[in-house]
């Protein structure tokens, strides 16, 4: 199923979708906040307002722009030339060894819903399930585009908790399109598989960090797309280092008549990777536990358990890193109505509301019970951010009087 860019709010699909009306909601929001904050600034008798720094770019032509000025994803894997993915599956090793990953992962899912009775199929009009069609990974009609350019200051929190603390990180997401023509018709639309290049921002010589919310916004405005680039290549993104790949795709979706409960499904892979020469590297994902194995091991429990005791004032806070020894490497997390899912409530999986009973509640600002410690730790897993649209690591905002 094929579907042009031009529609409304076409429909998401695992093989061939494009983005949702929410999606497109959230684009608007952001250019809006770009604008302003590049807007001209007030004429003589009228009161200036200071400008705001730039926190998200979504702009089509800026990041058009930007990709041309060293920040097209195959630049940053290191194949300036590759125009498609089955180019870059030719020059870059790194990418190569992403598609290999992800295509494992995707036939070990869909091998292990076959043995329980639940085929997926690449191509159907059936009402069975539809599985991410994997050649895409290595098309010569696709390629990963940039969608967004995300400043995410704020990150320098929980870096400061990690063997590499930086002064906060900003984000590359990009999302996998396609584009052909056949004929007089043009076909194009993208697909619901993000990857998301987080680069960290250095401190100065000094050791402290430099003055990001200034470096974030424009001495002048910027009226034209290509001027923006320009100074975001310049300035907010120079000097950054890749920290890490994340992935974010959507390779299952099951039809509203299979699941008819809770109108359709769909499955999202999460995964972490650091490079390291020509190869990828795991990592674990960010306060996701791995449940099979805590469950399997009433040991690791017990520490994770005491850990969690022991760091309730950070947690509390929303600031804080598990350590890496009770982690899981790869996460799938289940929509819609994600909320209610029980996969997406990993530590409601084999906590219980004794193993934090006795704890000092009445000093914390958010938490107020056992069972809202345990699902404050879910709500900071990357599987139900996921379906918050928000990225792993940011804050709670709530009142103090809004309590768990």
């Amino acid at each position: 199923m094929k579907r042009s860019a031009a529609r409304n709010c076409p429909r998401a699909f695992a093989s061939a979708g494009t983005d949702t009306c929410v999606a497109r909601a959230v684009r608007m929001v952001a250019v809006l906040v770009l604008a302003a904050a590049l807007a001209p600034t007030a004429s003589a008798g009228e009161t200036a307002a200071l400008p705001e720094p730039v926190r998200m770019i979504l702009d089509r032509p800026t990041l058009t722009a930007l990709e041309s000025k060293g920040f097209a994803f195959g630049t940053l894997l290191g194949a300036p030339r590759a125009a498609t993915l089955a180019e870059l599956k030719s020059a870059s090793p790194v990418y190569a060894d992403l598609a290999r990953r992800v295509t494992a992962d995707v036939t070990e899912l869909k091998a292990e819903m076959a043995a329980n009775r639940r085929p997926l199929l690449e191509v159907t009009d059936d009402n069975v399930g539809r599985v991410i069609d994997l050649r895409w990974l290595g098309s010569p009609l696709a390629s990963f585009r940039l969608i967004g350019v995300v400043n995410r200051t704020d990150r320098r929190d929980f870096t400061a908790l990690t063997p590499s603390p930086s002064c906060g990180e900003v984000r590359l997401v990009y999302r996998l399109a396609y584009h052909f023509q056949r004929g007089a018709t043009t076909y194009a639309s993208r697909l619901p598989v993000n990857i998301n290049m987080v680069l960290d921002v250095p401190a100065r010589p000094s050791g402290d960090c430099p003055a990001l919310a200034r470096i974030w916004t424009p001495a002048s405005p910027l009226p034209d797309p290509d001027d923006v680039a320009g100074w975001l290549a310049a300035g907010p993104l120079r000097g950054l280092s890749l920290r890490q790949i994340e992935i974010n795709a959507q390779v299952v979706r099951l039809p509203s008549g299979m699941e008819t409960e809770l109108g359709g499904q769909a499955i999202y892979l999460m995964r972490v990777f650091r490079i390291d020469g020509d190869q990828l590297v795991p990592k674990p994902l960010e306060n996701t536990p791995d449940v099979a194995r805590l469950s399997a091991d009433a040991a690791l429990k017990a520490r994770l358990v005491e850990y969690v005791r022991g760091h309730l004032a950070e947690i509390d806070r929303g600031v804080y890193q598990l350590p890496d020894a009770f982690l899981a490497e790869k996460a799938l997390s289940f929509s819609t109505f994600g909320s209610a899912r029980t996969a997406n409530h990993p530590f409601a999986a084999f906590f219980t509301t004794a193993d934090f009973a006795g704890l000092p509640y009445e000093s914390l600002g958010y938490v107020a019970s056992p069972a809202g410690l345990i699902t404050h730790r879910t709500d900071r897993a990357p599987r139900r951010q996921h379906l918050h649209r928000l990225s792993p690591g940011r804050r709670d905002r709530r009142l103090p009087s809004h309590r768990l």
